[in-house]
């Protein structure tokens, strides 16, 4: 009873302020209503192609409960629709929260959570045979530790293969093979000390009676634990450690992203960048690092003019892609989120979007406090930005920062639990990292 007093105080305040970024959406003070949409047009709302060129490769559009209904009317709503070229309709995996509620079974308490209300799905990827791995989140109550649900694999009819009730709690990043790294976390006791070898008094404590420490889980097909490698054990062993006297305590790193360096990482000079070894995003820290795959050791780690990052991907050699979620906004009240890539042989920063040619009013859409994600292209040309607050995503071209495509998470508001979450990532359906050929070049190549 306590419990369900507490969630319903916090929805009361939650809940109208996850209406206010629908109400720009609004026509005018006379019309309190959004312009209604047929059904069958509402796909036309969704993916706007810029230059009219289809697109080149297929979409995943995450959704979830009440979400994608005219796609999956017979079910509670679809977990996850994909696009092909000219934005029709390849597949819908309906979502069927009560059979993963029954596959997400458990005896601990803290975790008993209602898949109808409380849970919705954060982050996915596809399997090549059409599979989804996705990464399941609560919304923030007074009751619950922290959001961090599980992981579940489920089939091409939305069914589970299986859920692992862990702390999974962002995109987890599928590999040639079937594996899978999830950035994850342990729940320990606290405080913890962070000691200084030499002058005690330089010592300090993390603050937290359940600290919430980052980890990056192997996972095979099958949803068993192959490694678990602790971010939080490997920046406490470096030079690093001094970094977390802040004022987060309890979640000292928040962990958002983890990738592979892809073959061609390294050069001249930056020999410690190794094909194989993984790059993390450190949101808390406003830095990245780059971990010995092997050994877990942290063979560097990046600060710069980007704050509050999400989703840092190796793009090749010695740069790197980020969603710059703060770096412009301090400088500049007109500023915004950006798509950064960094060359961390020079520290060179470079703004690839928005940029000068970006219409103003595509520029105010483009920030978002916290949440938003990166795809990038099969062939490495082209990344989808997503913004999380302001519902959009947008497809850029690398070469010059060019706008190809509009993304809109637009749904029936009929459908309260529509408004669940917001837009967590659209993305590539095949990403480079799970794909060994590159995409034919004679497919679209106005687009790259």
């Amino acid at each position: 009873e306590m419990q369900s007093a507490k969630q319903t105080l916090f929805r009361l305040l939650d809940e109208p302020a996850r209406m206010i970024p629908f109400l720009r959406e609004i026509p005018g003070p006379d019309n309190w209503r959004p312009t209604a949409v047929p059904s069958h047009r509402v796909d036309m709302h969704r993916i706007r192609l810029i230059d009219g060129a289809p697109l080149a490769d297929p979409v995943l559009f995450p959704g979830g409960r009440g979400k994608f209904a005219e796609h999956c009317p017979d079910h509670a709503g679809c977990i996850a629709v994909e696009y092909a070229a000219r934005g029709e309709v390849r597949h819908a995996w309906p979502y069927r929260p009560e059979e993963i509620a029954r596959a997400a079974r458990s005896d601990d308490p803290s975790l008993r959570l209602s898949f109808a209300d409380d849970v919705y799905a954060f982050a996915l990827s596809r399997y090549p045979n059409g599979d989804l791995l996705v990464v399941f989140r609560a919304i923030p109550t007074f009751a619950t530790i922290n959001a961090a649900v599980g992981i579940a694999r489920l089939d091409r009819a939305g069914r589970p293969v299986w859920f692992r009730r862990d702390h999974s709690h962002h995109r987890p990043h599928l590999m040639t093979g079937g594996d899978a790294l999830v950035p994850g976390m342990r729940i320990d006791a606290g405080p913890i000390t962070i000691a200084h070898r030499r002058r005690q008094e330089l010592a300090f404590e993390l603050k937290c009676r359940r600290p919430q420490l980052d980890t990056v889980n192997m996972i095979d097909g099958a949803g068993r634990a192959l490694e678990e490698i602790s971010v939080f054990d490997a920046i406490l062993a470096s030079s690093y450690a001094r970094l977390m006297r802040h004022r987060y305590h309890c979640d000292p790193f928040h962990l958002n992203s983890v990738h592979v360096l892809g073959e061609d990482a390294g050069g001249e000079g930056e020999e410690d960048l190794v094909p194989g070894d993984l790059v993390v995003s450190l949101r808390n820290l406003d830095a990245f690092a780059v971990l010995d795959r092997r050994t877990h050791r942290v063979k560097r780690l990046v600060r710069g003019n980007f704050a509050g990052q999400h989703a840092v991907l190796h793009l090749e050699g010695s740069r790197f892609l980020m969603l710059d979620n703060h770096g412009e906004v301090w400088g500049d009240e007109k500023g915004s989120s950006r798509l950064l890539m960094v060359d961390v042989a020079n520290g060179e920063e470079t703004t690839i979007f928005p940029n000068a040619a970006t219409p103003g009013d595509l520029r105010s859409f483009f920030y978002t406090w916290i949440r938003g994600d990166l795809s990038l292209s099969p062939d490495r040309r082209r990344v989808i930005v997503t913004i999380s607050q302001s519902g959009r995503a947008f497809e850029v071209r690398l070469s010059d920062g060019a706008l190809l495509t509009l993304f809109h998470d637009v749904h029936d508001v009929s459908h309260r639990n529509a408004l669940q979450g917001q837009l967590s990532g659209v993305s590539y359906s095949i990403s480079p990292s799970s794909r060994s050929t590159s995409t034919d070049a004679g497919a679209a190549p106005h687009r790259r």
